[in-house]
């Protein structure tokens, strides 16, 4: 396993190259991985004796509501998907990827995330790719102001639903998205006079 390779293979080889335990403290390292190694509470994670060949895929998706409350294993299941991805990005040249991060501001409540969603909204178009992000507020990409930059400059296409809600603070929303008064009176008016027919 990776955690026996790091205990008794990789050890050797710091040892062998003198690093000092400041550079790479080798033992907190493997008391973090300890709880997903065999016998560790979370031991059925990360343990797999199938590979899956996730490169290849051409359509993936996650669901995460199961763990979406839960303080250590949401943040590491979302760290790896979100290098599956890239991984996925730089490897396979010429074809189009697409990430979509369905009510994201689960995803960059922490600052840690925050920074590898900026970085993948920065590099994304150099690799044919596209990230998309939904959310069911506003306010969860623009109250981030880590995110709410590298989403909003790199992002071509923003599609508002029904802003109604913010009749009273449209101001800065029309200011940071930079749109023209028509387009501010055209998004508010979004379900204004929806016929009691229509479907």
């Amino acid at each position: 396993t990776f955690y026996e390779f790091v205990r008794d293979d990789y050890r050797r080889q710091l040892e062998q190259k003198n690093v000092r335990e400041k550079d790479f403290d080798i033992d907190n390292f493997l008391n973090v991985l300890e709880p997903y190694y065999c016998g560790g509470e979370y031991d059925y994670l990360l343990n797999s004796d199938k590979e899956l060949d996730l490169l290849h895929k051409r359509f993936i998706v996650f669901e995460l509501d199961n763990i979406k409350d839960h303080k250590i294993l949401f943040p590491i299941t979302t760290i790896i998907i979100m290098e599956a991805f890239i991984n996925k990005m730089r490897k396979l040249k010429g074809i189009r990827k697409l990430i979509l991060i369905e009510e994201a501001w689960k995803a960059i409540a922490s600052a840690n995330m925050a920074d590898y969603i900026r970085y993948l909204y920065k590099t994304v178009r150099k690799y044919f790719g596209e990230a998309i992000v939904v959310t069911q507020e506003i306010e969860d990409i623009i109250s981030s102001p880590i995110v709410k930059e590298s989403i909003i400059n790199n992002s071509d296409c923003k599609i508002l639903l029904d802003q109604r809600k913010y009749l009273n603070k449209f101001d800065s929303i029309q200011n940071l998205l930079g749109l023209t008064d028509k387009e501010r009176s055209q998004i508010l008016s979004i379900n204004m006079a929806n016929h009691p027919g229509r479907k």
